[in-house]
């Protein structure tokens, strides 16, 4: 086992709570985001996971809920998406903020007018927000970033974020971290430490409210990061993901046994 994989399970020695980003994280990025390819042994690895963590898994993304659901169906772990706006928590959906839907569409109406008919730019309307992808036209980074600046000055309550060849109109107060330090006041979070894994700038507020919170963040690839500890790509993840689940099994497994022989002693 790779020595920052093994000093990882050493930091998540107790009761866990895992909150991970998608891309990047779970599925390697695509030229485009339905492009996506979702390694055929991921779903059974998180079922695999959702279950020694009695239910402490979540997924926290920038991506819709209705993406991820589509993306990975009929698993049960929490999901916040929209960085924080949409929130699935034990089975149930919180309905988006109507003042935040309607800012989302005129940003959106906005983008398409000015952007709509650029090569190599992809506008992904969402219910809160809008992400406008430059990755097929790097060049065009900061047209898009003058134009998704003008487009969310003239909208009260929303601002811009930028990632990985992606920048995003989105709701002010809404971040990962945030999402992070609501579920943790809720059962099975709370009580856990929090770890976070994601691999992009959005991901650093998520790093800092696991950290304040008593737990770490996981950087996933290179760069300055407010995270604890790193791994290289999407490989080390489920690697990682997979020791931590076959450690809480085999701690399982011996406990009756270990039970059994205190017992014994007294």
């Amino acid at each position: 086992m790779p020595d920052n994989i093994s000093a990882i399970l050493s930091a998540s020695a107790g009761p866990v709570a895992i909150f991970t980003d998608f891309d990047g994280t779970l599925v390697e990025i695509a030229p485009s985001p339905d492009a996506v390819i979702v390694p055929a042994d991921l779903p059974q690895r998180l079922e695999r996971l959702y279950g020694a963590l009695d239910g402490a898994l979540a997924v926290i993304t920038g991506r819709t809920i209705a993406d991820i659901e589509g993306f990975l169906p009929h698993q049960d772990f929490s999901v916040t998406g929209s960085h924080g706006a949409e929130r699935r928590h034990d089975g149930e959906i919180e309905d988006p903020d109507p003042d935040h839907i309607a800012g989302a569409r005129h940003i959106a109406k906005a983008l398409t007018h000015h952007l709509g008919e650029e090569a190599g730019i992809l506008i992904e309307p969402k219910p809160t927000g809008v992400a406008v992808h430059y990755r097929a036209a790097p060049e065009k980074r900061a047209e898009v970033e003058r134009i998704v600046e003008r487009a969310v000055a003239g909208v009260s309550g929303f601002h811009v974020i930028e990632g990985k060849k992606v920048v995003e109109a989105r709701p002010v107060g809404t971040d990962k971290g945030e999402a992070i330090r609501a579920l943790m006041t809720i059962v099975p979070f709370k009580g856990r430490t929090p770890v976070f894994i994601g691999d992009d700038v959005s991901d650093e507020d998520g790093f800092i409210a696991a950290t304040d919170l008593g737990g770490f963040g996981i950087k996933v690839g290179q760069g300055e990061t407010a995270a604890r500890f790193n791994l290289a790509g999407t490989a080390e993840v489920h690697a990682y993901l997979d020791a931590l689940a076959e450690r809480i099994a085999a701690r399982a497994a011996n406990q009756p046994a270990q039970s059994q022989e205190e017992s014994m002693v007294k």
